[in-house]
């Protein structure tokens, strides 16, 4: 009887122990001979977690075998699910969620924090194993009371585009105590660009445009004249940049080109019954030498939760594809567009004089897609009118020209064989 006490005591402290690992891991472990192959998943991170550290031969799922290892006990991925979700998601006690005994905010199951996430596993068995395992965990959002990385980001770019359109167009730069516009207590509109260019170097958005690079520049006209030089089609002059557009004001002309011929007309000209004959004129230009640019148009897909190399990303992500949308949006020429454009004028003015990538240097321009032809590729380049000029043998090496430039440059931009001329009646 004596030694059938001790074992029942023993018994209920392994319970207890194991009771309270499972509080402290937040989830039941399961059988530990169960194990999973990476073809039971369809997260591609969870799948790339299962290959790294398989080390069974037999996946106890769905039967498949091997001779070498394709799977890991399920409790590992358990483990990299609890550690997942805790980054976003938290205990609701722990996160004062309640109220005067009424929740503030709803808390929510693990199928419904799934949910959210995509399709984790269409093997229904393994699905209902981390059910089981995480059967007594509820979650909500973290931070609860404040914004995440993402939302903060947002909320100082909408803060950000308020204050530049119609309260402090050109002393924003000064930190105000109190913003009528902010929503956000921690990105003032002072500190957005800083934090836009801090996000473009960890997303990795800078590139190299090597040299040779072709892009296509269009120039609207009266049918009655001809262009045919590199500086009639490149960069407007100084003094002929005299409207407002997405990338720069008035006065301050950049070479805008596009990756084809059909998208430098769609950007450039758009045919409308009842309006006057035009002809729009292509010149093909190529560029010198290799440059570092800021490619919006390299956006990578938000990462996976369960990514543990890239998750950390995912605010910053999703705020920088809802930042592009907002740069790239078809503007209507109504007389208000001198309005919309600036925050984006401002942004292009920053990555062009004060950005710097994480290696020292400056960027020659900005990639991003046409707002006006889908699947087309734009370009705005640092590039004066004086630095287009043929490509002739020897081109990229000859320096411009110019007499009123303070410090002779070399070109930067050549035009490539004989421009293009379109007439619409």
């Amino acid at each position: 009887m004596h030694l059938i006490a001790e074992q029942e005591v023993t018994d209920v402290g392994r319970a207890k122990d194991q009771w309270l690992r499972e509080m402290e891991q937040g989830y039941s472990t399961i059988r530990p001979d169960k194990a999973v192959c990476d073809d039971c998943f369809a997260d591609e991170a969870i799948q790339q977690f299962v290959r790294d550290g398989a080390d069974e031969t037999k996946c106890s799922y769905c039967g498949r075998e091997s001779d070498g290892p394709i799977a890991v006990s399920i409790n590992t991925v358990l483990e990299l699910i609890s550690e997942s979700l805790q980054t976003e998601y938290a205990d609701p006690i722990e996160e004062n969620a309640r109220d005067d005994g009424e929740w503030v905010i709803e808390p929510r199951d693990t199928d419904d924090v799934f949910a959210g996430l995509g399709t984790i596993t269409e093997n229904m068995g393994v699905y209902d194993d981390i059910l089981e395992a995480f059967r007594d965990s509820w979650w909500v959002a973290k931070p609860l009371w404040g914004p995440a990385d993402g939302e903060e980001l947002q909320y100082g770019w909408d803060d950000f585009v308020k204050a530049v359109k119609y309260d402090r167009r050109y002393v924003f730069l000064r930190p105000v105590k109190k913003d009528r516009y902010s929503m956000s207590e921690g990105i003032t509109p002072d500190k957005m660009l800083d934090e836009i260019g801090v996000v473009i170097n960890q997303v990795g958005l800078v590139a190299t445009m090597k040299a040779g690079t072709h892009w296509f520049r269009a120039r609207v006209h009266d049918p009655s004249k001809t262009y045919t030089s590199a500086a009639d089609l490149g960069t407007a002059p100084q003094e002929a940049a005299l409207a407002s557009n997405r990338m720069s004001p008035a006065g301050i002309p950049m070479f805008y080109g596009a990756g084809d011929e059909k998208t430098a007309i769609a950007e450039t000209y758009t045919p409308k019954p009842g309006t006057p004959a035009a002809a729009v004129t292509v010149g093909e230009f190529e560029t010198a030498r290799d440059a570092w640019v800021v490619d919006l148009t390299a956006l990578p897909r938000v990462p996976s939760l369960f990514d543990q190399g890239r998750r950390h990303l995912r605010g910053s992500i999703r705020f920088l594809r809802g930042f592009v949308g907002d740069l790239v949006a078809p503007v209507t020429k109504d007389g208000q567009e001198h309005i919309e454009y600036v925050p984006t004028q401002i942004v292009t003015e920053y990555l062009r004089h004060v950005f710097r990538t994480e290696a020292g240097e400056r960027v020659k321009g900005v990639i991003y897609q046409s707002a006006r032809l889908k699947g087309g590729t734009c370009c705005v380049l640092f590039v004066g009118n004086e630095q287009c000029g043929d490509a002739k043998p020897g081109w990229q090496d000859e320096e411009t020209d110019s007499l009123f430039m303070e410090k002779r440059k070399k070109y930067a931009l050549g035009m490539v064989g004989k421009p293009t001329r379109h007439d619409y009646p």
